[in-house]
């Protein structure tokens, strides 16, 4: 495939994860995703574990958007890990009731690799359709993992750098009950009871297994790579008709690798 000068994917959109959110009211993610396939393992920085929307706490005006790639980082491996600068990074929105196309991007890219890198943030605007992602107008750039970095021109404030997962996963108790999904134990026949651990169940949920659930990430300190853009509300939807929006993320390369 022949890509144009300052246009990116096409190839392959490596990993997208969706989320629907009222602006004024948004609405939390319900799932999460760690190294799901051979391709973003092979590109750990195009792998989003993560898509969040939720209103910006000392600012009622603004909303943020979170974008979470590299999972598994240890505290050792988080100190160096960076963007990647073959990857573009994208937002994609869409206004009312219906779900996409998009209908607004905005784009985040790397220039330089380490974390000396500087962030290059386009946009909000709308995309051309196509299977090429064309980089839109230039919002502005902060350093990699610069903290209190100021607003860009448009209003926006972007931080992109290490922070701990947020996801909680009992991953040792779902190898218990599903040991296939273990690559030490593949193969192995799906044990009973098939549930995860309840400090105290009932109910419902009197029949599942009691125990303290253990999230194997935050005991195993696992980080992951944030992209943290806080926005003026108004910057992202209309003042007037619905404050619906559809959210997802999306991580592409020319190549598609």
């Amino acid at each position: 495939m022949t890509i144009r000068p300052g246009a990116l994917g096409g190839g392959l959109a490596v990993l997208a994860l969706v989320l629907t959110g009222v602006l004024y009211n948004a609405l939390p993610v319900r799932g999460s995703d760690h190294q799901d396939s051979p391709t973003t393992v092979a590109r750990p920085a195009a792998d989003i574990t993560d898509v969040f929307i939720y209103p910006a706490g000392d600012n009622p005006s603004n909303v943020v958007l979170q974008m979470n790639v590299d999972p598994l980082l240890t505290p050792a491996t988080a100190s160096q890990a960076a963007l990647d600068p073959a990857v573009l990074y994208q937002f994609k929105i869409a206004h009312g009731a219906n779900a996409g196309p998009e209908d607004m991007a905005i784009q985040v890219q790397a220039s330089g690799a380490g974390t000396t890198q500087t962030v290059n943030v386009y946009g909000p605007f709308a995309p051309i359709a196509g299977t090429v992602s064309v980089l839109g107008p230039t919002a502005g750039s902060v350093a990699f993992n610069a903290t209190g970095a100021p607003a860009l021109a448009n209003g926006m404030r972007v931080f992109v750098g290490p922070r701990a997962d947020p996801f909680f996963f009992d991953l040792f108790q779902f190898f218990s009950f599903l040991p296939d999904r273990n690559f030490q134990t593949a193969g192995s026949a799906p044990k009973a009871p098939f549930s995860f651990k309840f400090p105290a169940p009932a109910g419902a949920f009197a029949a599942c297994v009691q125990g303290t659930p253990v999230d194997a990430l935050s005991a195993n300190s696992f980080n992951v790579l944030s992209i943290v853009i806080e926005a003026p509300k108004a910057l992202i939807a209309p003042a007037a008709g619905s404050q619906i929006i559809h959210v997802w993320a999306t991580t592409s390369t020319t190549s598609g690798a």
